[in-house]
């Protein structure tokens, strides 16, 4: 297993689902197919990278499938020439932007992994543990759901790390979109309930329980409900700029509204 950076450095890390069609964004399918839903996933996952690899600038950058990718059906990634992935041949990933595509698209110089663990808690324990062990001063990870974040806010959960221990980004739905950590302790996720209005509710009880100094960033909405795309949509009739996968995506659904 190799590092996840060099001693010293901060650490991004972005979680994503494989994009198989049918094992996504299930709440979706009552007005998308499975596969449009997994091609919304991807372009939502896609747009989360652009976003890091802007914000947070000269620092590794990782994605974290939630399975091997080779398990899909279609290629979880776009292979070209360029960037590198772990344990695999170099390769620069592109863009796919038809609907029904499987495929993620990272900016260059991103690497991919595999969660490990069995529940998110698990998960995201084991990718903190795996970054520090590795060096890390700084981890973020991100959820990658929240692709109109604004720059600023994966800046800021980088920089309040210098005085805090743990950064959340709250979710309207009572979770969080990006938590990060200065250090690490696995009791922090010990007994959430995941994908639950508690969630971050009990992340933060357990911090405070550790003596961890914590820090709370601006509520952000995540896409998981057909109320999240008309949201987008309404955003879009009014003119704000929506990221270019997303973008892509919704021209192509053709959407009449």
């Amino acid at each position: 297993m190799i590092p996840l950076c060099a001693p010293g450095d901060d650490c991004a890390i972005l979680f994503a689902r494989t994009p198989i069609s049918g094992r996504v964004k299930s709440r979706l399918w009552t007005h998308l197919t499975p596969e449009q839903a997994c091609a919304l996933h991807c372009a939502a996952a896609s747009d989360m990278a652009a976003l890091l690899a802007e914000a947070l600038p000269g620092i590794p950058h990782w994605l974290f499938f939630s399975e091997e990718p080779a398990a899909c059906p279609e290629p979880a990634l776009s292979p070209a020439e360029g960037s590198e992935v772990e344990g695999r041949n170099r390769r620069e990933l592109v863009e796919r932007a038809e609907i029904g595509s499987a495929a993620l698209v990272l900016p260059p110089d991103w690497q991919y992994a595999v969660q490990q663990g069995t529940t998110l808690g698990d998960r995201m324990a084991a990718a903190f543990l795996r970054a520090f062990a590795s060096g890390a001063r700084r981890v973020v990870i991100f959820g990658s759901d929240s692709p109109t974040l604004p720059p600023r806010v994966p800046q800021q959960a980088m920089e309040v790390l210098a005085d805090c221990d743990v950064v959340l980004g709250l979710s309207e739905d009572g979770g969080y979109y990006l938590i990060g950590c200065r250090r690490f302790d696995p009791r922090l996720f010990h007994g959430v309930e995941w994908s639950t209005p508690r969630t971050c509710e009990q992340t933060l009880a357990n911090a405070r329980s550790l003596g961890f100094r914590t820090t709370l960033l601006e509520r952000w909405f995540d896409l998981d409900e057909w109320k999240d795309i008309e949201r987008l949509l309404a955003d879009a009739r009014r003119g704000v700029s929506l990221p270019r996968h997303l973008a892509a995506f919704l021209k192509k659904l053709e959407i009449p509204g």
